[in-house]
């Protein structure tokens, strides 16, 4: 692997030296080339030199962060996020697939965004639909839009149109208004990612639901919730109790 050339984008000259360090002694193979405190200064070095990474910090006066894209088509680098953002804010940067660093940044994150980083530039990945999904959840101040990987690349998806996530073994199939999809990624990873979101409950070890698409709760015949009037899925008797209290706490029972 080729050195990573990258830059440092933050207002806060303590925070860039802290990165730098810990850059230097942990990174090897990524060299800090420039740095900048605001997104304009960003640019002009992003034009003028071979840049293959930006370490942006995303509250800056003037313009924040994400202007950064304002000024790039298609942007040729890869970007890793340093934020002291929210709670939900970081639930924004994990569904839209996008690394990030929170604040104060330890070494084991820094080191895990960098080893995804070299994949990316390796596969050459593009990640220009990751940073319109992220806005979007960010703007919405609600999870519009998850990345899930696919094949060799992360496919988009309204979490609107997902009905419901099924345990494959180690792979999940995610059933959606428009068909059907494999992805690599456990049940268990969905179940962690949506945690907090309303719309989506475990109803069984196979099935990760989303609430809002269901067409029918049936308590005869065994437990269960239909879709389309006809994908009927179970729920195991465990669940019952606690499917129901979230189903009242969202006011839908």
């Amino acid at each position: 692997m080729k050195t990573i050339k990258a830059i440092l984008v933050d207002d806060e000259e303590n925070a860039r030296l802290i990165l730098n360090n810990f850059i230097s002694e942990y990174c090897p193979n990524v060299e800090i080339i420039a740095e900048a405190e605001d997104v304009k200064a960003a640019v002009k070095l992003i034009n003028k030199n071979e840049v293959d990474l930006v370490f942006l910090d995303i509250e800056m006066p003037n313009e924040n962060g994400f202007a950064l894209f304002d000024y790039f088509n298609k942007p040729s680098f890869e970007t890793i996020f340093c934020t002291a953002y929210s709670e939900y804010a970081i639930k924004a940067f994990e569904v839209s697939a996008i690394d990030y660093l929170l604040k104060p940044i330890g070494v084991t994150k820094l080191k895990e965004a960098i080893a995804k980083v070299e994949n990316k530039l390796l596969t050459k990945t593009t990640f220009t639909e990751n940073i319109s999904a992220l806005k979007e959840n960010l703007a919405e101040k609600e999870i519009k839009k998850i990345g899930i990987l696919i094949g060799d690349g992360i496919v988009f998806m309204d979490l609107n149109d997902i009905l419901y996530f099924e345990a494959d073994g180690s792979y999940t199939t995610i059933h959606h208004k428009n068909g059907s999809d494999l992805t690599v990624k456990k049940i268990k990873h969905f179940e962690d990612l949506l945690a907090s979101d309303k719309r989506f409950f475990r109803i069984h070890r196979s099935y990760l639901i989303n609430i809002s698409q269901i067409k029918k709760y049936s308590k005869k015949d065994g437990l269960s919730v239909t879709y389309d009037d006809k994908t009927l899925l179970p729920i195991s008797r465990e669940k019952k109790e606690e499917f129901e209290e979230f189903m009242q706490r969202n006011n839908i029972l």
